[in-house]
């Protein structure tokens, strides 16, 4: 099965950090996954990400605001070998203001 890698972004969060006076208001994320098609690359990224701030999600317990609304920036196909051993990208690049 192909792999691909999955670039998307969320908005919608309130997200606060000790040392921020200004919550987090959306961010940046890629996974890698293996799907049969881009489309539905999409949406197992897109579950991966919904799942880590739905209710018991490692994000969800400091999240004021909603569930993020998300949007694919971009889907690339990648190699079987960087599929299977490559990095997997993990964690957000979080933004405060528009």
């Amino acid at each position: 099965m192909p792999y691909y890698k999955v670039r998307l972004s969320g908005t919608g969060v309130e997200y606060q950090f000790e040392d921020s006076p200004d919550p987090v208001i959306g961010f940046f994320t890629t996974r890698l996954v293996s799907a049969p098609s881009a489309d539905e690359a999409k949406l197992r990224a897109t579950e991966l990400v919904l799942r880590e701030w739905q209710p018991d999600g490692e994000y969800a317990s400091a999240n004021l605001g909603g569930l993020p609304a998300l949007t694919i920036e971009q889907v690339w196909p990648i190699g079987l070998l960087q599929g299977i051993f490559g990095r997997r990208p993990s964690g957000y690049t979080f933004y405060c203001h528009d």
